[in-house]
Parts: C-alpha cells; structure tokens; sequence
C-alpha cells in the first residue's frame, strides 16, 4: 500500500480540475483582448483557415510544404504577440498557463511520475502517517549519540552506550535501505525472492526515553520519502481504534481509515506497547494484527519498555512465540534523554 485508489483518484480529481480552471482562465484572457484587440480575433482564426488551405493546396499538387506552414504560423504568431505587446499585455498572454510546466498538469512525463505527483502523494503519505511534524526533527540526520554514555562499558557488550548506540543506528539505516528501496518494484521483486523466515520487523525494548520512539521515526521518514505508506499510532490508539471498529461497530471514516492502515500500510508503528489497559480483547486483536501483518509481509515496529518475558505474561506465549520468530529484538540502554533536554 502506497496509497489505495480512492487517494490516488483524487489527486487525479484535483489535476482535472487544474486543468479545467487553467483552461477557464485562458478563456477569460482570450475574451479580454478580443474586446480590447478587436482584429486579435482574425488572426486566431486565420491560424485554422490557413493550415486548410494549405492542405487543400496539397491535395491539388500531391505535396505538403511543410516549411511554407511552418513559416505563414510563425508570421501569424509574431503579428499576435506585437499586438498583445502594443495594447500593453504579456505577449503570451492568450496562452494556456500551467501550474506544472514539465508535465502541462497531468502528473506524468512519458509515462512516469512527475516531480510535481511524486511531491503530492509524499504529502498526503506525511499527513496520513501522524508524524507530519516530528520528521523535520526525528531523523537519520538529527540523530546525535551525544546522550549517550562514552565513558562506562556496558555489562554484556564490552563497549560503552554510545559506540552500542552507532551500531543501532547503522543497522537501522541498512534496514531501512533493504526494507524500502527508492525502486519499489526493486523492493518488491527483493521481497519475493526473500527467504522465509527474512524478518522485517523490529521491537525496540528499553527504559522510557532512551531513543526507541525516535528509531522508529528515523525508519519512517525514510520510507515516505520513498513514498512507502507509513502510520505511526500509540498502543493506546491502536486499540481505541480497534475498540471503536469492532467492539462499537463505528462507522465513523477517521476509524475506518485508520484501521485499513493499521493493516495495509507499510509499515505500522505502535508506540509504547504494554501502556494500554491489557485483557482478552486486546491480546487476541494483537496477535491477529501482528500475524496478518507478518503474512502479508508489511513492516511493524514495536516499541515498549516490557521484555520479551514480561510481553509473554501479558500478551500470551501465543504472541510471544510470533514476535521472537518475526521481529528483530533490538534492546535500548540508559537514562531517560528527555529529562537533560
């Protein structure tokens, strides 16, 4: 899921209609200078009569003189624009105008995607993802290992946090390249000659604020960037918006929407798991989540401060079981940044 047809039709939608207010405009202007150039009207018209004649001539003779058309439009063009130029208007002012002049507004140059689409669709992939603002701040870029302990060798890792932490970072940035290639079909064609058990999924596990939230945003910019669907939503909201569907049968569009992304987009990231009110509702719907999600082979980030112990005794060994086999388990050390910020 990039975006689904019913998005991609209305930014279609929104083309036609500049295409049909640019088409107005140009009306407009043309109506203006006919009244203000009254002969401007002649030599619009001869444009059309002479290449008939033209023809015509052909016809007779069994030859098209193409210079000799080319030559009387010319002339005809140059007389227009000292008329528009003399009364005091731009002398392409009778041209049709374009918001986009490399594709003439129809989101497509010889068959690929315009600059001008590809920007439309990452803006509505950032305002779908709710993380349209946190990007600009959360990314590979911006992440400093300044937070992070230099000094004291980590018990386990026989290095401190912040050479640990370059190692995260690295790897997340080559999951993010393998996961979501500039080249979709490239991804794809990758992905289905992909081992089984490739997993392409991470749990980040760590103490609150230690960098878990801000990984995940760092993946997700790289995706929508390269215009893969992304969704960013609390365990909180998640099952709020499962709640609503399926337990209150709510037809509201915002949870309808929200719950096509929770299981089409691609990639899903739920925000401090273990923080929501748990019980057989939420257990059952996490697993069918992260399993349908899994068989599909969409992406899911997970962050929480449980371990994977901890996550059995909530969620069931069930869960437990599929995570360990699909997720890659990333484990985040040290205190919480937020409080030095």
């Amino acid at each position: 899921m990039a975006i689904n047809n019913s998005s991609y039709n209305e930014i279609m939608r929104e083309y036609e209609n500049i295409r049909a207010n640019n088409r107005a405009a140009q009306v407009r202007r043309i109506e203006e200078v006919y009244k203000n150039i009254p002969q401007m009207k002649d030599l619009n018209n001869s444009t059309g009569s002479m290449a008939v004649s033209r023809y015509k001539e052909s016809l007779k003779s069994g030859k098209i003189s193409m210079p000799d058309l080319k030559n009387d439009i010319d002339k005809i063009k140059k007389d227009k624009e000292k008329l528009l130029l003399d009364a005091g208007f731009p002398k392409d002012y009778i041209e049709i105008s374009y918001n986009c002049e490399d594709c003439r507004d129809t989101g497509y140059i010889e068959g690929k995607k315009c600059h001008c689409l590809q920007a439309r669709i990452r803006k509505l992939l950032y305002a779908q993802s709710n993380l349209e603002n946190i990007l600009n701040k959360e990314n590979f870029e911006n992440f400093s290992f300044d937070y992070y302990d230099n000094k004291n060798i980590l018990a386990g890792q026989n290095m401190t946090n912040a050479s640990y932490m370059e190692g995260v970072k690295k790897f997340c940035e080559r999951f993010a390249d393998k996961y979501f290639k500039q080249n979709r079909a490239e991804n794809d064609r990758a992905l289905d000659s992909g081992e089984e058990n490739d997993r392409k999924n991470i749990i980040f596990s760590g103490n609150t604020g230690v960098g878990k939230t801000y990984l995940s945003n760092c993946i997700a910019k790289v995706a929508l960037d390269r215009y893969y669907s992304a969704i960013y939503l609390s365990a909180k909201e998640l099952f709020e918006v499962l709640v609503k569907v399926k337990m209150e049968k709510s037809e509201e569009q915002k949870y309808l929407l929200l719950l096509d992304g929770i299981y089409e987009s691609d990639m899903l990231i739920i925000d401090d798991l273990g923080t929501e009110l748990s019980n057989h509702f939420t257990t059952t719907e996490f697993f069918h989540i992260i399993n349908r999600r899994i068989n599909n082979e969409k992406s899911t980030i997970i962050s929480t401060n449980l371990s994977l112990d901890e996550m059995r005794d909530i969620y069931s060994e069930r869960v437990t079981s599929r995570i360990r086999k699909s997720f890659i388990y990333i484990r985040l050390f040290g205190n919480d940044i937020r409080a030095r910020l």
